[in-house]
């Protein structure tokens, strides 16, 4: 066993990321002790490994453009997005003295926490018109770092580090995971439900597409469920197909519901009372596939609304005799408020939350793309929730003006370099796509490709 001596200060903060860092991302049994130290120092069989206590020292800040460490240099071998990794706090180096004692400059435990705690959402008053940090103000985007996972880069090093020392401890295996899912914000094609809403579609694609064939079927949809048959509405019948074709892929999606509306603009779905959202939970449970539960716009921070749409949510799930072994989802338009969210997905018996991404823009916003335990920065203690990462919203590579790559194959490879990145680090490659985002063949093949 591993002991790990830190400095008194912010000692609730150290245990969780001890725990989380050295206990569920490498699966190593340690014993922690509080001291007057000024540095981290991991022990065992009279050797001693080193490291700097920069970010709770406050002894650096985030303005500043962080250095960049070529690891191998150092003679670690760790694995890694690139030969080079950003410091974020701390400073580059690995050295071992003639006795076996070793020095790592980087701040582990200090990065690790600013990102997985996202303590810098914490203390910017910065938000977008959703009412949410933007991703143009993250050290992740400034530093040109979103699109690796600094924290499970930050890990490997470590490790290497530790196995320099200790060479026959041994770490967690891990497997890559693909965990995919998609938020029903809109079960219903709203121009298949009346006229005015047809008109403005047949504009808009008219504009758009210049497509006389295009035009037809939008037409031929809305008569058809008018007669009824709602196999006709594309926004049911997507959801049927990403059914089928994710069966095919061996594949369990995540449904997620908005089981209440909060908001008139906002939030499209009927209630989970209608009797069309209830056939498809049925469905989704027949198939093998989960429920899960997208709170509605103004839930985030409103207790009485998230708690009211998580009971009627639950209440639905007994009534059609749905049993789950956990029940998690994601907010509606990743609307996330890290001083109150995650203490309401906690507080209502959640298990887990899949918001942290951002809508403009893909990749790693806690920098892992492993699952953890969330820490809750205003009662300073470990939350019984788990935090599953999104890597990768349809909507924020290929619409402008987020990322805007459109529709083929630069989205495509965007997607692919992520979801190759997941695997590199046995990670969960987590994909939210819409059933109302389908524009045309060339999305589902990307679909198909990208659940493979």
């Amino acid at each position: 066993m591993l002991r790990v001596s830190l400095p008194e200060s912010h000692r609730p903060e150290r245990t969780w990321i001890c725990k989380v860092l050295l206990g569920e991302f490498l699966g190593l049994d340690v014993e922690l002790a509080f001291d007057r130290v000024d540095a981290v120092r991991i022990s065992a069989a009279g050797r001693t490994l080193r490291l700097p206590d920069t970010f709770f020292a406050g002894a650096a800040g985030t303005d500043a453009r962080p250095q960049r460490w070529i690891v191998a240099h150092s003679g670690l071998d760790a694995r890694l997005c690139e030969a080079s990794v950003p410091v974020l706090f701390g400073a580059p180096g690995f050295t071992i003295d003639a006795s076996g004692n070793a020095a790592l400059s980087l701040d582990v435990f200090g990065s690790a926490f600013f990102m997985l705690a996202r303590y810098e959402e914490s203390v910017s008053p910065a938000r977008d018109g959703h009412q949410r940090f933007p991703a143009n103000l993250s050290l992740a985007v400034r530093q040109g770092f979103l699109d690796r996972p600094i924290v499970d880069e930050y890990a490997e090093i470590l490790w290497a580090a530790i196995h320099r020392l200790w060479p026959t401890l041994a770490r967690k295996r891990r497997a890559a995971r693909k965990l995919i899912s998609c938020d029903v914000d809109l079960p219903f094609d709203p121009a298949c439900a009346s006229m005015s809403r047809l008109g403005k579609r047949l504009v808009g694609r008219a504009v758009r597409e210049r497509s006389l064939s295009a035009l037809l079927a939008t037409a031929g949809n809305y008569w058809a469920v008018k007669r009824g048959n709602q196999a006709r509405d594309p926004y049911w019948h997507a959801l049927s197909w990403m059914m089928d074709v994710n069966e095919r892929a061996g594949n369990q999606v995540t449904f997620n519901f908005i089981p209440e509306r909060t908001d008139g603009a906002m939030d499209n779905a009927p209630g989970i009372d209608h009797r069309r959202m209830r056939e498809l939970l049925r469905t989704v449970h027949a198939r093998g596939h989960l429920v899960g539960i997208h709170p509605g716009y103004n839930t985030y921070r409103h207790p009485d609304a998230f708690t009211r749409s998580t009971a009627a949510l639950q209440r639905a799930m007994d009534q059609e005799g749905i049993r789950q072994d956990e029940l998690g989802g994601r907010q509606h338009y990743l609307r996330w408020d890290v001083r109150t969210t995650p203490q309401l997905w906690a507080a209502n018996g959640l298990a887990y939350d899949s918001t942290l991404s951002y809508p403009t823009i893909a990749g790693f916003r806690t920098g892992t793309c492993h699952e953890y335990t969330m820490y809750d920065l205003v009662g300073r203690r470990p939350l019984a929730l788990k935090q599953r990462p999104l890597i990768v919203m349809e909507n924020a590579v290929i619409d402008e003006p987020n990322m805007g790559l459109g529709h083929g194959e630069r989205a495509l490879a965007a997607m692919r370099h992520y979801k190759q990145i997941c695997a590199r680090f046995d990670g969960n490659f987590t994909l939210l796509w819409h059933n109302s985002s389908f524009t045309g063949e060339v999305d589902r093949a990307m679909y198909c490709d990208l659940i493979q």
